[in-house]
């Protein structure tokens, strides 16, 4: 790579931040980065409810089983996050839309389609996690249960 690739690909070598339409971008807020967050998480939430309300409606009348149906359910939330992510990190992702902000690397170049799509599957499995590890804390057995003990199949052989 050259040592001038930032001229080459027509980045910034100067200024506050990355530059699009022949200006420089100012960073945004952080109320408009954490709204532009929460609307792309009212929205993952809001098409998954979508396609399994499309899925139970389907169900009920018969043109669907409801074990197709509850794998349309299963399915539906971890897509939603997929399909936000790609968006918000090859273009942008509906939030960003309404707040006006956009994410891009320090380079300037988009965060990518890969980083993106983990970064959204991640953040939409953490609630999740959250909620199961409670679930387990408050489920696990007490202390006074009798203890476990292995034991072979079948006595030792003698040598």
């Amino acid at each position: 790579m050259s040592s001038n690739y930032r001229a080459q690909a027509g980045l910034a070598v100067h200024g506050p931040g990355p530059w699009r339409n022949r200006g420089p971008l100012t960073p945004a807020p952080s109320v408009r980065r954490w709204w532009a967050r929460i609307l792309d998480a009212v929205f993952v939430l809001l098409f998954s409810g979508l396609v399994i309300g499309i899925a139970l409606a389907l169900t009920t009348v018969n043109i669907i089983s409801i074990d197709d149906a509850a794998k349309v359910a299963l399915i539906s939330y971890p897509l939603m996050a997929l399909v936000f992510g790609a968006l918000y990190g090859c273009t942008l992702s509906l939030g960003q839309v309404l707040c006006g902000v956009v994410t891009l690397k320090h380079s300037g170049r988009r965060v990518g389609l890969w980083r993106g799509m983990t970064r959204y599957l991640a953040v939409a499995f953490f609630p999740i996690t959250v909620v199961l590890l409670i679930w387990i804390l408050f489920d696990a057995p007490t202390m006074d249960l009798d203890p476990i003990d292995v034991y072979y199949r079948r006595p030792p052989q003698a040598w």
